[in-house]
């Protein structure tokens, strides 16, 4: 697990999306860690966290005991949680099962999930077809499909980040990235729109402009939670840190220093 800051610091954990690792945050971090203690984990499957065994279920109640386990293994008591797509549902559950573990949580390009069955249902088809395009034809011919998609259109724009993001991701398992789609797709997920009013502690959701989905998604979320901010950052898509990450390294300052209220 990659650290950067000293361990007296205030934690910062990060987690990444789908197909990332922790080093998706190490540009963000180096300017955080003067103050911070950050703390960047794989999850499970991603990266260099493949020792589980991959026969065993996977779902976003593994992942929250996997994340509790890591804290104490720190220790951190309490910690500021960074999650994005992925990572981000993955920070929401959490946070909604240990809120006492919780100083701010900040969630991009994130959603509590998909409320119409029929639609879960959908994306569980959707996301098993895309399991097997991974374990039939490689990683690197699966990547370069995945950011074709709309969602990631903007990452055009910075050819040497979309690069870099995608030799990265490459480098997973497709045995893992094809169990990791399937098994913690949005379909199988259950929705955690009904926690979000529960949530006590200050929450950051940012989205960016070009991302017309998780633009309305962080709306209809910020309604919801009591004490929220939601920012969109103009000239971003789906993965803002990557696209706009001075802005983003800002935002996560102004989270972690000053909690905000209403």
């Amino acid at each position: 697990m990659l650290t950067l800051g000293s361990s007296k610091n205030p934690p910062l954990v990060f987690l990444h999306g789908f197909l990332g690792s922790g080093q998706s945050w190490r540009n963000i971090n180096v300017a955080l860690q003067e103050n911070y203690f950050c703390i960047l984990p794989d999850l499970p499957g991603h990266g260099e966290n493949t020792k589980l065994d991959i026969n065993s279920p996977l779902n976003f109640d593994i992942l929250t005991e996997w994340l509790l386990q890591l804290l104490d293994e720190i220790p951190a008591l309490k910690i500021h949680l960074v999650g994005y797509s992925l990572g981000g549902r993955a920070a929401l559950t959490f946070a909604s099962r240990y809120p006492e573990r919780i100083l701010t949580l900040t969630l991009e390009s994130a959603s509590p999930g998909i409320v119409d069955k029929s639609e879960r249902a959908r994306r569980l088809v959707e996301d098993a077809t895309r399991a097997e395009s991974i374990l039939e034809g490689g990683m690197s011919a699966f990547v370069e499909q995945w950011y074709r998609m709309p969602l990631f259109a903007s990452l055009n724009s910075h050819p040497q980040k979309l690069s870099a993001i995608k030799e990265s991701a490459s480098h997973n398992d497709p045995r893992w990235m094809a169990k990791v789609i399937r098994e913690l797709s949005p379909g199988a997920q259950t929705p955690l729109w009904d926690s979000l009013p529960t949530l006590s502690f200050p929450v950051l959701l940012i989205a960016g402009g070009k991302d017309e989905k998780y633009v309305q998604v962080i709306h209809k979320m910020a309604e919801q939670i009591p004490n929220c901010k939601h920012i969109i950052v103009p000239e971003a898509g789906h993965n803002v840190h990557a696209e706009q990450s001075e802005k983003y390294i800002e935002l996560i300052r102004s989270a972690a220093h000053c909690p905000h209220t209403g």
